[in-house]
């Protein structure tokens, strides 16, 4: 690989991470999930393109790996407020879970109210 081939993967890397740091700057989790397999792609060929080749020192070169650094940092600042909030929607569905539980009527089988029990087991499932 050439110079301009590490230059064109690191372009496309940062536009995956512009626009996926768009999506997590609005919360929109469906679509900044939808650039993970882009930004592994990208990081893939960047990686492969600088193992084979050198990048010469030049101003727009130092130009675009200093937006490279800062679009990279962005990201993961905006993936940590993304996992923070995902944690806090499912301590709160794991919270109501028992409250909407307990408001609930069960009968049984000849119609009478069945005695209450103890909180039913919960799974929640987290993903990154």
């Amino acid at each position: 690989m050439t110079e301009p081939d590490i230059t064109l993967a690191a372009t496309t890397l940062c536009d995956v991470l512009a626009q996926e740091n768009a999506a997590l700057t609005a919360m929109d989790f469906p679509r900044a999930i939808s650039f993970v397999a882009a930004k592994q792609r990208a990081t893939e060929q960047l990686l492969t393109a600088q193992r084979q080749a050198k990048l010469a020192a030049t101003p727009a070169n130092r130009a675009l790996a200093a937006q490279l650094t800062e679009l990279s940092t962005t990201n993961k600042t905006l993936l940590e407020r993304a996992m923070i909030a995902q944690n806090r929607v499912l301590a709160c569905i794991a919270r109501a879970l028992p409250k909407a539980e307990a408001h609930q009527r069960q009968y049984g089988a000849r119609g009478t109210q069945q005695a209450q029990r103890s909180s039913p087991p919960v799974a929640l499932f987290s993903r990154a």
